[in-house]
């Protein structure tokens, strides 16, 4: 009889512990988040970028060996994702002889110290959450492999095989949404400034530029694609806007319902229509991150759901359709 008291009477101090952990962990989280409120946007992006790239990462160390110091590659790796970036926007604004003169005389000339501090206050945080951005991404790309294997070892502890899988979908969605959005993204833009060249569109870079960027939003590449087809038509070139609109508007759709879906639904199984949900409502809520974090969202409930609706782990669904 005593055993069984004494073995009542720890099984309540147990939940006392663990319930003060929880709350302990709670807090703790939550007093991070608050600490960290203004930088949480450039550690997703860094996040994301890490996850999404980090394959390449994966060959680049691969054939160079572990003598090889990770630090070098992290800082290749890093250099290589923001530098392009910037390349792209001298490129776009300030690449021409004398624009840089031309820039910098036109802020001064128009430039309104009753509304300076505001600008300048404006200009530093971006500037911040684009250095931190920077900086989280090159101790992701070092350090990266341990953290890794820190929180599947969490995950596994706290949640089981559950939760290890549930992270692997993370990883797997977001991964897919960035190639599906990006790299497909990329490539209509290409299309899109060739097209533009051959049928001897002005800007057609800027064109093919502006392409991509909306074509990670659906139906956002049509919308170009539809003024670049006006424009033509007001110039008198109505041949040209005729086959410039057949052959994007076909370019654009095989990327849409074929290609994106392929990358955005890899090892996630994500209906279709459920991707396209977690693109608007993602960009609707939470700006640009919201195209990864959207997606990514909806493939957790999709695989939360999926493991609640079998027998048991590993089992089949139990609401079988008739024919099955």
């Amino acid at each position: 009889m005593r055993a069984v008291a004494d073995t009542g009477a720890a099984e309540p101090a147990d939940m006392k512990q663990q319930t003060l952990r929880i709350l302990i962990g709670v807090a703790l989280v939550a007093a991070t988040l608050v600490l960290l409120h203004s930088l949480i946007t450039p550690i997703l992006w860094a996040g994301l970028i890490a996850m999404s790239t980090w394959p390449l990462r994966q060959r680049v160390l691969g054939p160079l060996g572990p003598r090889f110091a990770p630090w070098p590659a992290a800082a290749l790796l890093t250099g290589a994702v923001v530098g392009a970036w910037l390349s792209q926007a001298w490129n776009d604004r300030l690449s021409a002889p004398g624009e840089l003169s031309a820039f910098v005389h036109s802020l001064a000339g128009e430039f309104d110290f009753a509304r300076g501090r505001s600008l300048a206050a404006l200009v530093a945080h971006d500037t911040m959450k684009f250095f931190f951005c920077v900086v989280v991404l090159f101790f992701l790309y070092l350090d990266g492999d341990v953290l890794a294997t820190q929180i599947v070892a969490v995950v596994t502890r706290e949640l089981g095989p559950t939760g290890r899988r549930t992270l692997a979908l993370v990883v797997s969605s977001i991964r897919g949404a960035v190639n599906g959005l990006v790299l497909v993204g990329i490539g209509v833009g290409l299309i899109m400034t060739l097209a533009c060249i051959v049928a001897g569109v002005p800007h057609p870079a800027a064109i093919g530029l502006a392409t991509g960027v909306l074509g990670m939003v659906p139906f956002g590449a049509m919308l170009v694609l539809v003024l670049v087809t006006v424009y033509l038509t007001a110039v008198g070139s109505t041949a040209a806007a005729v086959v410039l609109l057949v052959l994007g508007s076909t370019a654009i759709f095989i990327a849409d319902h074929f290609v994106r879906p392929k990358f955005m639904t890899a090892g996630t199984r994500l209906p279709l229509v459920l991707a396209l949900l977690g693109i608007v409502g993602g960009l609707e809520t939470f700006g640009v991150l919201g195209l990864f974090l959207g997606p990514t969202l909806l493939a957790i409930v999709v695989a939360i759901w999926r493991e609640l609706a079998v027998d048991e782990p590993g089992g089949t669904d139990r609401l079988a359709l008739p024919h099955q």
